[in-house]
């Protein structure tokens, strides 16, 4: 009988040399994934998170720089755009008008002044409107030296209103002498009258007479009037006087007053009548002594 080689398989034994195998080839799997991975990565790449603000940064620079391209070319390209209130100029992203173009506000216009919200004009001292440094209207500021500085009856004047009585002041000053038969001769009248009134004085006149310490002198003539300046149909017109100006006239006379000597007493009456023959004031200055 021929020798032979006996092969006995444990099923044991196999079965664990199968579950090493298994496990030997699942790291070597595990590993070429790995390595596969490794190589695929770029060293020092940003990650998504820290590469997302620098983008959006650029792209709003981009967009603002766009943005206001678009905005100098509006103010450049001949047509009214919106938010212009002319062309290619007013409003908030435009320069300011010149004189005449359209406008809503003063800050629309180069000039600083937008009349009547409609169009830009350089403001004067005559315009009627307080604008440029005026205290009010053309008046103070810039508009001093041609206009004045204070404002009052609806202009402007170089004068500070006058403080007012509230009534018309009146002075009268008479001078008189003797004539060759030594009777009183009034000479000249000289009467002043100040508009105290709050409203201007139109239209009056001045009457002004002479009395004797018994009464009013006997007349010229038959028909005549004992009023030594002027008559009732020929009064001294005082011209309009707005409030706190004054009006001075001098009257040449050289009448005598008849039955008088030296020594006696005498007074001459300064009236002021109104437009509607109203008396309004009235002054008298005695005297019973010739004045040079």
């Amino acid at each position: 009988m021929a020798e032979g080689i006996e092969i006995v398989i444990d099923p044991k034994k196999l079965m664990l040399h199968g579950i090493y195998l298994t496990i030997i080839i699942a790291l070597a799997v595990l590993l070429i994934i790995k390595w596969n991975a490794a190589s695929n990565c770029t060293p020092d790449e940003p990650n998504a998170a820290e590469t997302t603000e620098p983008i959006a940064s650029g792209v709003e620079e981009a967009n603002q720089t766009v943005n206001a391209t678009a905005e100098a070319d509006l103010c450049t390209n001949g047509i009214k755009d919106v938010g212009e209130t002319d062309i290619d100029c007013g409003g908030s992203k435009c320069p300011k008008c010149e004189e005449f173009k359209a406008c809503n506000v003063n800050a629309d216009c180069a000039g600083g002044w937008c009349r009547d919200n409609m169009k830009c004009v350089t403001p004067t001292c005559d315009d009627g409107v307080k604008n440029q440094d005026e205290t009010n209207i053309d008046c103070g500021g810039k508009c001093t030296s041609t206009k004045g500085a204070y404002y009052y009856d609806n202009k402007c004047n170089k004068e500070a209103q006058p403080v007012l009585s509230g009534e018309l002041e009146l002075s009268l000053k008479p001078r008189t002498s003797l004539n060759d038969a030594g009777i009183i001769r009034v000479d000249q009248v000289t009467f002043n009258i100040t508009n105290g009134l709050y409203a201007d004085l139109v239209g009056a006149t001045a009457h002004i007479f002479a009395r004797g310490a018994s009464g009013p002198f006997p007349p010229d003539s038959a028909d005549g009037d004992p009023r030594i300046i002027n008559y009732p149909e020929q009064p001294t017109s005082i011209p309009t006087l707005v409030p706190g100006k004054s009006f001075s006239k001098t009257l040449n006379i050289s009448k005598s007053l008849t039955e008088t000597e030296d020594g006696d007493r005498y007074s001459f009456t300064l009236e002021i009548w109104d437009y509607r023959e109203n008396l309004l004031e009235s002054i008298t200055w005695e005297d019973n002594e010739p004045t040079d």
